[in-house]
């Protein structure tokens, strides 16, 4: 296929559109129009247009429609390219003629340009001369300055005459100081070995009597030399050289007496002892400092008790007395803790600004000190101490030893018990600290986790041998028992979910709100009434497994009154009181623990099964009664009609005024059914209509006694 010519532009820039092709191609032409023109994509797009074949005729065919275009375009401006040819002759000349000129011209420009750069390279010499005579000048200025700072610093520090406590002399030499150390920037290079060193002895004569100025100064009563001195240093921007000066001489002889093992061990307050000497410091040697260097302070830039005392305190107590941090007993690490916290606490106070404290918190030794307090070690034994009687209780394989008598105000189980108890003793004072609330928080959930799960595996039904003889009941009586008394700590327990928000809120930090803690620990109060629902479905079915096998003797009825003359029945059978007894000993023994309305929900669980096994078990004797006695009724009538119509009168008469026996079946099913319903009632206190099945129950055996009565009128 040949290459697509570029369409025409017209005087405004704009591309003419394509010509009109014949109306039958199979492509669109505006697709040659487009920036992101592709072959590919073009025959992609058109593959379904029509065959190869095709496409190769109509793009010929559109081809040529370009070229006829293309020839009438060029035959419209024939006369502007003749034109354009005509006024192109004789140009070659024109532009030789000027040629000469312009270059001249250039040669010229470049000339003076040179002349320009030479003459701005000399003048730019100059300058850079005059700079350096200028800078040597001011050099020697200040050289002659130094000169004169050094002799006069020389005449009033080396002399023997001058008192070295002369606190104009000092300020004098400090004023001069700065003098001779600011010329000294400006002709550095101009001084000698000599001079420097003796630079380097007057600053060092200097500061030396400074520093016993200083020390002098401490000592007095009234705080006007120390004032005084200390401005000196901050007026030659030694303030940390003070500090160190205080650090050395008056802290560290201090702090190397009181902070020792022979000294907490002599110690008759122990480390709190320790640390009431250390304060006791503050008050006796640092009084008049603290007032004159605070933040509303005569004096700034410093602070001596950050960068002087503790910072020493702190060397001493990690050298001297390390077995502080020792975490071995955490009885001990506490109180030490806890002690410390305080000794903290009474520094920040002593501080008493928040900048200044901030800045006492982010000093590198108090970071260092911190981290000396080897907290998880701590916590970790804390947590064997804790959890370990917990989890023994646990894990023991015995059957758990309930209390002498269940009650619902207190837990019956021991371990739930041991659950509170360790919940109770990681907040409690002497076990808590609040730089470990969030691992107590967690060991706390844990606890509740670890009695969750302890009451899942519980539900377990026990081994044969701890079950006891089935026969006797014991075994089944003491597991209810036991599951009752777990469902009744289960219910405590959850209710102590806000006791146990309101401890942990009231030792949280007060970053943690009370909402947040709320809905962390609600998920264990859900998880307990999860397992307490369970329990209930479980006690339930342990009702329900001592109830149903009585019910087995409801197909026995038929057999006590065929063909055995018994009285009509005016009383239950045995078995019914049998089927109501565990239910009826589980509410007498239970309800008043678990309350009358939990009595309702698990006994209406019990009867909703048992009602629907009763009435399947009656359908099925009610029918059996009814096909039994249409057989015999069959059989009687086939010997009717072989005896005498008389004798089938007397026989009929004699029928209807005597119950037969499967009447008597009938009207014992109705008289067991009925009580049945008035022990649901009446001792239950559960409606008949709240039972699944227990209508139609009653409507059965009533409309089976009924039933027989109409069949007797009929016939």
């Amino acid at each position: 296929m040949e290459e697509k010519p570029a369409p025409p532009v017209g005087s405004g820039g704009e591309l003419f559109s394509l010509p009109a092709g014949p109306a039958t191609l199979c492509f669109d032409k505006n697709e040659f129009m487009k920036k992101t023109f592709s072959v590919d994509e073009f025959l992609h797009e058109n593959r379904n247009a029509g065959s190869l074949e095709i496409m190769r005729d109509d793009l010929g065919l559109y081809l040529k429609v370009l070229r006829s275009a293309m020839i009438e375009l060029i035959n419209q401006d024939y006369a502007d390219f003749v034109d354009l040819s005509a006024n192109l002759i004789g140009l070659d000349q024109q532009i030789d003629a000027i040629e000469g000129p312009l270059k001249k011209l250039r040669d010229e420009v470049d000339q003076v340009k040179g002349a320009l750069e030479g003459s701005m390279s000399e003048i730019a010499s100059c300058l850079e001369q005059k700079k350096l005579l200028r800078s040597y000048k001011k050099s020697l200025q200040s050289l002659g300055r130094a000169q004169a700072s050094l002799q006069k610093l020389e005449g009033m520090l080396l002399s023997e005459r001058k008192d070295p406590f002369d606190a104009t002399l000092l300020e004098r030499a400090a004023l001069e100081s700065i003098q001779l150390q600011f010329n000294s920037k400006f002709c550095h290079s101009f001084l000698d070995d000599s001079k420097r060193q003796l630079a380097q002895d007057l600053w060092s004569e200097l500061l030396g009597r400074l520093k016993s100025y200083f020390l002098r100064a401490l000592e007095e009563p009234e705080p006007k030399e120390l004032e005084r001195c200390l401005r000196i240093y901050c007026t030659l921007d030694e303030c940390r050289t003070a500090e160190e000066v205080f650090r050395g001489e008056i802290v560290a002889p201090f702090m190397n007496r009181v902070i020792s093992e022979t000294s907490l061990q002599n110690s008759p307050q122990g480390l709190t002892g320790i640390y009431n000497q250390i304060l006791d410091f503050v008050s006796m040697h640092m009084k008049q400092l603290c007032q004159l260097t605070k933040r509303n302070g005569k004096v700034k830039g410093y602070n001596f008790i950050v960068h002087s005392f503790w910072a020493e305190v702190e060397r001493r107590m990690e050298t001297n007395m390390s077995s502080i941090f020792a975490p071995g007993n955490p009885d001990a690490f506490y109180q030490k803790y806890k002690c410390t916290l305080e000794f903290l606490e009474r520094i920040e106070q002593i501080i008493d600004d928040a900048d200044d404290v901030a800045q006492f918190k982010a000093h590198a030794q108090y970071r260092s000190f911190q981290l000396r307090w080897n907290l998880p070690v701590y916590f970790q034994i804390r947590f064997q101490e804790i959890g370990a009687g917990l989890e023994a209780s646990c894990s023991e394989t015995a059957p758990c030893q309930l209390a002498a008598s269940i009650s619902a105000s207190q837990f019956n189980v021991a371990q739930f018990s041991v659950a509170l108890t360790a919940i109770s003793r990681c907040w409690q004072d002497g076990v808590f600290l609040p730089q470990l609330f969030h691992r107590f928080l967690k060991l706390t959930l844990q606890i509740l986790a670890r009695l969750s799960v302890w009451c899942g595996e519980v539900f377990r039904p026990l081994p044969k041998q701890e079950q006891g003889d089935g026969s006797s009941g014991e075994g089944d009586t003491g597991r209810i028992r036991f599951l009752v008394a777990v469902y009744s700590d289960l219910r405590n327990i959850e209710l102590k979910i806000p006791s146990i928000v309101n401890l942990v809120v009231e030792k949280s930090p007060s970053g943690v709100s009370h909402n947040e803690l709320e809905t962390i620990l609600g998920e264990s109060g859900k998880t307990f009434a999860e397992r307490r629902s369970q329990l209930q479905q479980l006690i339930v079915k342990e009702l329900i497994t001592a109830s149903i096998p009585q019910l087995r003797q409801v197909s026995d009825i038929p057999r006590l009154y065929r063909k055995t003359n018994r009285d009509v029945p005016s009383r239950c059978c045995a078995y019914v009181e049998q089927v109501l007894a565990p239910t009826d000993t589980f509410r007498k023994n239970y309800a008043s623990m678990i309350g009358e309305e939990v009595m309702r929900d698990f006994l209406a669980g019990v009867y909703n099964y048992v009602t629907v096994q009763y009435y399947q078990m009656i359908d099925e004797v009610l029918t059996s009664v009814q096909k039994t006695e249409e057989s015999l009724r069959r059989l009687k009538n086939l010997r009717d009609r072989s005896g005498t119509n008389a004798s089938s009168t007397n026989t009929n008469n004699s029928d209807r005024l005597t119950p037969s026996d499967d009447d008597k079946i009938r009207l014992q099913l109705q008289v067991d059914v009925m009580h049945y319903v008035r022990f649901v009632e009446e001792q239950a206190h559960i409606a008949r209509q709240d039972v699944n099945q227990l209508p139609q129950l009653i409507q059965l055996v009533e409309d089976a006694s009924k039933g027989r009565i109409v069949s007797e009128q009929t016939q």
